[in-house]
């Protein structure tokens, strides 16, 4: 029998995000693409995509920066940096927009990371995808002085 479209069995729609909760160091694998990562740091923490080669063209993932009490700006109190491949020079290609107004940033080389300070706002987020060879990315945050891409793993520079 044929599924409809609206039915999960149907191989075309799914009806639920895959939401992952994320509180310590992890590397994200192949399995974690379509993801939504809500990362709740209780120390600095590091999101480490998977290698261009486990996660082949077509990956994608959102991660936001998220905390369990009522958020306010720049309320993380924890870095969380996600890793694009650190040491191997991608070239990753995105940018970065803010609500403050600033005209943005954008990843130039040896931008392997994009940061949340400790000073970062809950709901800054990014969107990371690949074709196999370089991530891409888009970002949106509160304040580029807190969250931005960086070629350091816990500060913006």
């Amino acid at each position: 029998m044929r599924a409809d479209y609206l039915e999960i069995n149907s191989s075309v729609s799914n009806h639920r995000l895959k939401i992952k909760k994320v509180v310590a160091d992890i590397t994200l694998t192949a399995e974690d693409s379509g993801s939504i990562v809500l990362v709740n740091p209780t120390a600095a923490t590091t999101v480490t995509l998977p290698t261009l080669a486990n996660a082949g063209s077509g990956w994608y993932c959102k991660i936001i920066a998220t905390e369990d009490a009522a958020a306010t700006d720049g309320s993380m109190d924890a870095i969380i940096n996600v890793d694009m491949g650190s040491g191997t020079n991608l070239a990753n290609i995105g940018q970065v927009h803010e609500v403050d107004g600033t005209a943005g940033d954008f990843a130039v080389a040896n931008d392997d990371f994009f940061v949340i300070t400790a000073a970062g706002s809950p709901g800054d987020y990014a969107d990371f995808w690949t074709d196999g060879t370089r991530w891409y990315f888009q970002g949106f945050v509160k304040d580029l002085s807190d969250s931005s891409v960086s070629a350091n793993a816990t500060t913006i520079a």
